[in-house]
């Protein structure tokens, strides 16, 4: 085996994450996914409570 072929494998080779790792991403992508959450359902409250609807026998279309 020839010296380029050796290096080509060590290029082809990829390296398992380890297991914090994988922790570590998993537990960032919770905490992302939560507060996108909690910002969407924030925002969806306040634009529904500043829609209230008209009291019946004022709406401006008579």
């Amino acid at each position: 085996m020839s010296l380029s072929e050796k290096s080509c494998e060590r290029k082809l080779r990829i390296s398992a994450p380890s297991e914090n790792g994988l922790l570590a991403t998993i537990a960032i992508c919770f905490v992302i996914l939560h507060i996108l959450a909690a910002t969407m359902l924030t925002s969806a409250r306040q634009s529904d409570a500043g829609a209230t609807p008209e009291p019946p026998g004022l709406s401006s279309g008579d």
